[in-house]
């Protein structure tokens, strides 16, 4: 009896301390079973799918099917991967740079080796593109941009294709810089500066064509001659003069007949620069002037003669029967048209006769009329009017 009661106590105390030999079996084999499970979901994440396989293997390596789907599934990624990378390869050495970086991206980070160089073509795939902007940028002649993409190039063989264009741009500019110090002094190696930068990049900035062809124009002027004046004509023999004011009489009297002062005036005019003492023209001018004064029909006549003369570039008839017009106030009746004309009549003369580096503007007499065109309120027909002589009628708007 005595004996049979410590070996009870002892049972008693056995049953009581845990088995931790089962427990810490259990455990690895329940997480496998989870990661088991959770891998079969991961489908749209290959990589982690065969990390959770994998490690579900590792903690109970006795289950088969875990090692089975570790082993299938990492040689089916690795194959995957490395097909994607070859196709992907495949496609930038042929310059399909979007399908490549389709595929590249489609490689998973599972091997490191694999995911590492997908991640280079991913950056070459970048760069090239950029290179193509550099290349863009250099053929139309935009350096600015050229300078500026090419920072953006990571790639170092593509990165030395770049500083090519950028080390053309400094070339260039070199040249153009050179030449614009040489051009006073130097022309001719000018020139050469210019022509090297335009066989670098023909769309260049700084226009080395129009400067060559200044340059070129400039060294010819210098080595050509003075040119010889035109000979002045033989004055008319007095002969001849008798002949063109017998025929400008007849005109005059001809265009009396028909009622064309204007025109009859023109002729006498032309007589009295001929024969400054001619009677009749000088009569005949004296009677038709007085008569236009008087009859408003016969002004507007001259008026229309006048335009006519301005449209067809007889400036000078247009001048003189304008400001004749003018005169008359009392018969005047479209004294903004008359004012208009005489401006621009002015303005124009004045145009053809002076060379364009001279020319200083518009005369006072010009302005002055257009001024007093807009205090009758005349508004010419935009149209019928040169955009020259627009520009000065406007400028003189209050």
């Amino acid at each position: 009896m005595t004996l049979l009661r410590p070996i009870g106590i002892a049972c008693l105390l056995l049953s009581v301390v845990p088995a931790p030999a089962q427990n810490s079996t259990e455990k690895p084999r329940q997480q496998a079973k989870e990661l088991f499970e959770r891998a079969a979901t991961e489908n749209n994440d290959r990589a982690r799918q065969v990390q959770d396989y994998c490690q579900a293997a590792e903690l109970d390596p006795k289950e088969k099917k875990y090692s089975d789907a570790c082993n299938n599934n990492r040689t089916g990624l690795i194959h995957d991967d490395s097909a994607w990378l070859a196709s992907a390869i495949s496609l930038y050495k042929s310059h399909d740079l979007d399908r490549a970086e389709s595929m590249a991206r489609q490689v998973t980070s599972y091997d490191p080796k694999l995911s590492g160089q997908a991640r280079f073509l991913l950056d070459a795939i970048t760069s090239e593109r950029i290179l193509n902007q550099v290349k863009a940028a250099w053929e139309r002649g935009d350096f600015n941009a050229v300078t500026i993409l090419s920072k953006g190039i990571t790639n170092p063989d593509l990165k030395a294709t770049a500083n090519t264009y950028v080390n053309n741009v400094s070339l260039y500019n070199g040249y153009i810089e050179q030449a614009g110090n040489l051009q006073k002094d130097n022309p001719q190696e000018a020139i050469n500066q210019l022509t090297l930068a335009q066989k670098l990049n023909p769309n260049g900035p700084g226009n080395p064509a129009a400067r060559i062809a200044a340059l070129e124009q400039a060294m010819q002027a210098k080595k050509a001659p003075p040119p010889t004046p035109a000979p002045k004509p033989a004055p008319d023999s007095s002969a001849e003069i008798a002949k063109k004011v017998g025929k400008l009489l007849a005109d005059a009297r001809n265009a009396e007949k028909q009622g064309n002062s204007p025109d009859a005036l023109n002729d006498y005019a032309m007589v009295l620069k001929l024969q400054p003492a001619n009677q009749e023209a000088q009569n005949s001018t004296t009677r038709l002037q007085q008569a236009i004064k008087n009859d408003p029909a016969a002004a507007a006549n001259e008026l229309k003669s006048a335009l006519r003369s301005f449209y067809q570039g007889r400036l000078d008839e247009a001048s003189r029967a304008l400001m004749e017009y003018l005169e008359s106030p009392q018969t005047a009746q479209n004294p903004g048209v008359a004012d208009f004309y005489l401006g621009a009549t002015l303005l124009e003369r004045s145009i053809l006769k002076t060379p364009r580096a001279q020319f200083q503007g518009p005369s006072e007499d010009a302005l002055a009329a257009f001024k007093a065109a807009r205090k009758a309120n005349y508004s010419p027909v935009r149209a019928y009017v040169s955009p020259a002589l627009l520009k000065v009628w406007d400028s003189t708007a209050p």
